[in-house]
């Protein structure tokens, strides 16, 4: 009689697996909310700032180093979504690159890059997006903005 009302062995086994899997769940949630807040960090103002002046854009804005271990440039690199064809020779695409670079000298933490990238894409539906790229020395873009007759 004493079997009939208790569990079988199999459901406490079960229940620790249950409690492992949330334990589980709760470690990669953190872990993966942890490795957002530390990338995007450095970068939200900025990113928040082109998504004020581009609503449905979605910027993204990474800076690094491609391998540490190496001697490469530090790059800051700003992705948008335009509607438009991205193409470089384009007034449409010069105005909003030299607007980005505008945005992107004037945040403080982008003095310490190399070069800064911007590359505008256009997502059509069921194909490949089209992107048009810009880079520039930060030296460059000043000096250039400096300059009367590049306006």
């Amino acid at each position: 009689m004493n079997d009939e009302t208790s569990p079988p062995a199999g459901s406490r086994r079960g229940r620790w697996i249950v409690a492992g899997m949330f334990l589980f769940a709760v470690c990669v949630s953190g872990g993966l909310w942890t490795y957002w807040e530390l990338h995007t960090r450095p970068f939200r103002d900025l990113t928040d700032r082109l998504a004020e002046v581009y609503p449905k854009s979605s910027p993204r804005v990474e800076g690094g180093k491609h391998g540490m271990h190496r001697e490469t440039d530090r790059v800051l690199r700003v992705v948008m979504r335009v509607d438009y064809l991205p193409e470089e020779s384009s007034s449409q695409f010069q105005q909003d690159v030299d607007r980005v670079l505008e945005i992107v000298a004037g945040d403080a933490s982008a003095a310490e890059y190399d070069r800064w990238e911007v590359h505008l894409f256009q997502q059509r539906p069921e194909q490949e997006p089209l992107v048009g790229s810009f880079s520039v020395d930060p030296e460059e873009f000043s000096d250039r903005a400096a300059s009367p007759e590049s306006h």
